[in-house]
């Protein structure tokens, strides 16, 4: 009987950063289809691959509790046990499309004998790989990371020419739950989900466009707001300023599967350039309107006809700092971008179409 060859992706974070490694599935099982690939993860978007299709097995990597004990035996232990699990599945190849020193340490500890990264990776990465790509620099604004991610796979002779996501289904539980969340929403009108957070500094569309943007259209669509426990602040006082009590929030009311289904149920997502924009646009289903700061929009913007890349172009983008780095004029990049701008794009997705 012949062998399954087995093939591990080391992608432990961030949650946008995994969507847009997700096509790597797809190249690998069209090139075998009984390639077995397994994935270690890190629990926060561990959502994303638990319960994914083409995933055969799923490593995940509790680092939010062994952050949250510190140093401790316990952590040890669950280290030793993370890596015995990958171990025992010997994998002949590894890719780390990470690439940093966890990652590659994870790709070296794995015990495949084939491990896969580019030259020059962070954080000396690569001096875990014994099969290095043609060095590229991960930040270049003008090649869409997807494509990057892709090149291990090219380089396994599997065909890259299709960019194909996959995301688990929903299970019956989450189309209930999500049932349930959106019970009070007008079948009549489309649906818009606003999903103003993200972690850096420099992306942040300002409150008051957001504010300014639910006050024109809450009247007209309706208007959800995602996120996590953390961005309840930020949507209060986004929904505070703008005067109006037409809008849903469900943020930390989601778990990854459930928020990826509400995005599902949506006609537009407007969201900064982050995790949710990316499982937003993945999804395939709603048009995706992604606001550019720092970050480079060829590199990172959603695919797609229907999705849209909103940057300011000017001198200064992409600086890919976390705080804004101009003395003056801060936040430039993301003010330039107003409300209008927004607006002209959604004007098309929320209207109603013509009966007949």
């Amino acid at each position: 009987m012949q062998t399954r060859q087995k093939i591990l992706i080391v992608r432990l974070s961030a949650i946008g950063d995994v969507v847009h490694s997700l096509p790597v599935l797809h190249a690998l099982k069209k090139a075998d289809p009984g390639v077995f690939l397994g994935w270690a993860v890190e629990e926060k978007a561990a959502g994303l691959i638990v319960g994914n299709p083409l995933v055969d097995r799923v490593h995940v990597m509790p680092s939010t509790a062994w952050k949250k004990r510190g140093l401790s035996w316990k952590n040890v232990a669950e280290f030793i046990a993370f890596v015995r699990e990958i171990r025992d599945e010997r994998y002949a190849i590894s890719i780390d499309l990470q690439e940093l020193f966890r990652s590659g340490a994870i790709s070296f500890l794995s015990g495949a004998g084939r491990r896969i990264a580019h030259e020059g990776a962070r954080e000396f990465a690569d001096i875990f790989a014994n099969e290095k790509l043609p060095f590229h620099d991960t930040f270049d604004p003008d090649k869409p990371i997807v494509e990057r991610y892709l090149e291990p796979a090219a380089y396994l002779g599997a065909a890259v020419d299709e960019v194909k996501f996959s995301l688990p289904p929903a299970s019956k539980g989450t189309r209930e739950y999500v049932d349930e969340l959106l019970m009070d929403t007008d079948g009549s009108k489309k649906t818009v989900v606003l999903s103003p957070a993200t972690t850096w500094e420099s992306k942040h569309w300002a409150e008051g466009y957001w504010s300014e943007l639910l006050g024109k259209i809450a009247d007209r669509c309706n208007v959800i707001f995602t996120g996590t426990q953390d961005d309840l602040d930020l949507i209060g006082r986004i929904t505070a300023a703008a005067r109006t009590a037409r809008y849903l929030i469900v943020a930390g009311r989601t778990s990854l599967e459930q928020l990826t289904e509400v995005f599902r149920r949506a006609d537009v997502v407007v969201a900064p350039d982050s995790g949710p924009a990316h499982i937003a646009s993945a999804t395939g289903i709603p048009a995706v309107i992604c606001i550019f700061g720092s970050t480079a929009y060829k590199r990172s913007g959603p695919r797609g006809t229907k999705h849209f890349s909103m940057s300011a172009g000017i001198d200064c983008q992409p600086c890919f700092k976390r705080s804004c780095p101009r003395r003056n004029d801060k936040m430039a990049c993301v003010r330039r971008m107003t409300p209008g701008d927004i607006l002209s794009i959604l004007g098309e997705h929320i209207t109603p179409s013509p009966p007949g």
